[in-house]
């Protein structure tokens, strides 16, 4: 049942929060404990189970709909359980870093615990309907948090976002009603390689349920919605949607369409891989573009994503177990970025990279961690992005030799543009004198880097914390797919 009792305890909490008085200091403390509780159950179940996620305590298995075999299936594998914790943890932090959330501030954070509910039920589900049900339910928390909480632009970002990931998550349940009804069973267990379904039957499952996975990821040139919404979004509404959210589509290839519909998906793996690839370099040279800061760490995610597409499609075990902890690894340094990003733009009132220079002197915690975020964005070795994105390289080479080359010249593009970034904010001169008199990061906002940061760091050395747990799934999707 602790499986179950860590999705849905962020239920409880959104009602808990709409019924307390509205008085911020309480709210904000009721809110930490509330978010602390999933991370503290997922960190339990990674020491007692991280050998063995497969144990039936971490299972549940209850029939919906017996004429369709629908059912309430949940349960933790290799594949899900680091975004599983990743979602937990990016929760908890996104609390911390709402410091520029002041009205409605119950009404906040219970929209945030209904969406951290839908992810964590996404990457725990082993049922298509389950899945699309946990998939949609984080749809109207961040339409909402965009729509509500962001900037001027907010409600045209949200409607774009809407509109885009409605019309994705309804191609892929076309696709999973197709799926089921002619396999005769929901169950994602049950329709493990195809679920008895020929070539052709496959191919035609396979191409809604990956256009609408794309959509989500996204995968260019499906990303317009992408600038717009992290620019116009509240810090910590970043901290989930840029962390957890893409990671929504990369998984549901991982996870559903690679392993389930192999001869399905087959034919579009070279297109996959394509994608992946144009995400790379595309992100990295409009990255290099944007006066913005938000906007640059923005299309730096897209290239990041790039190397979990091209891991996933590669087919073989370097590759996916890449693709598998890139998801993770991503959605570290992004959080990080962003939450320094609103620090900086709150002490210097501009996030124009023209106008920032010599941060480092004068915000010397928060000009260090944007300088560690931005080497582990660019794959530093010893960081934990060099991990994963050198063995999404590795593996998609192995596959497509071409897209994985130009894969690796991607990444000279992307410290082009990021040692850019640190040159002219960090290290630059000083380009106001207004800012001798700026303070650093504070206690909290300190509180809210400094754990993704030391979990680069750890994960950057120590790769095996996470790797071990994923690769006993990775053979199993493996052995789905016929590679090695």
């Amino acid at each position: 049942m602790i499986t179950t009792i860590t999705i849905f305890f962020p239920l409880l909490g959104a009602i808990l929060m709409l019924l307390l008085p509205n008085e911020e200091r309480i709210i904000r403390y009721a809110a930490l404990a509330v978010a602390a509780l999933p991370l503290l159950l997922v960190t339990y179940i990674y020491f007692a189970h991280g050998d063995d996620l497969g144990a039936a305590s971490l299972t549940q298995d209850a029939t919906w709909v017996e004429s369709l075999n629908i059912g309430y299936r949940v349960g933790l594998d290799g594949l899900g359980f680091g975004m599983f914790f990743l979602s937990a943890l990016l929760t908890l932090i996104a609390v911390v870093a709402s410091w520029d959330i002041r009205e409605n501030l119950k009404q906040y954070f219970a929209i945030l615990f209904i969406a951290e509910m839908g992810m964590l039920g996404v990457f725990a589900s082993q049922d298509l309907i389950l899945f699309y049900f946990f998939f949609e339910i984080t749809l109207i928390p961040m339409y909402l948090m965009v729509g509500i909480w962001g900037d001027e632009n907010r409600v045209a970002a949200a409607i774009k976002f809407f509109i885009y990931t409605f019309l994705g998550s309804t191609v892929m349940l076309a696709g999973f009603l197709a799926f089921g009804i002619l396999a005769g069973n929901f169950s994602i267990e049950a329709l493990n390689a195809g679920g008895g379904l020929g070539r052709t039957a496959q191919i035609a499952i396979a191409a809604p349920i990956v256009f609408g996975l794309l959509i989500k990821v996204p995968a260019v040139p499906l990303h317009s919605w992408l600038l717009d919404v992290y620019v116009s979004s509240p810090i910590s509404t970043n901290v989930v949607l840029s962390g957890v959210l893409p990671k929504l589509g990369t998984y549901g290839l991982i996870k559903i369409a690679i392993p389930l519909l192999p001869q399905g998906v087959e034919p579009f793996l070279p297109y996959i891989a394509a994608f992946g690839v144009i995400n790379i370099v595309y992100g990295a040279f409009v990255a290099f573009l944007q006066p913005d800061l938000k906007a640059l760490v923005a299309y730096s995610s897209i290239g990041t994503l790039g190397f979990i597409l091209l891991g996933a499609a590669s087919g073989n075990a370097v590759g996916i177990n890449g693709a598998v902890l890139q998801q993770v690894t991503h959605g570290l340094y992004s959080a990080l970025l962003f939450i320094l990003v609103g620090v900086i733009a709150s002490r210097t009132g501009t996030r124009r990279i023209r106008e920032l220079g010599g941060l480092a002197a004068r915000m010397p915690w928060a000009g260090g961690l944007l300088a560690l975020g931005a080497l582990a964005a660019m794959g530093l070795p010893g960081l934990a992005v060099f991990v994963s994105e050198f063995m999404s390289i590795m593996g998609g080479y192995a596959a497509f030799p071409v897209q994985g080359a130009i894969a690796a010249v991607g990444i000279v593009l992307s410290a082009m543009y990021l040692l850019y970034m640190l040159a002219r904010t960090v290290f630059g001169p000083i380009e106001r004198p207004a800012y001798e008199e700026i303070g650093d990061a504070g206690p909290v906002e300190m509180a809210a880097v400094v754990p993704l940061a030391v979990l680069l760091v750890v994960l950057g050395i120590f790769p095996s914390l996470l790797i071990g747990v994923q690769r006993p799934a990775v053979e199993a999707v493996l052995s789905a797919i016929g590679g090695s």
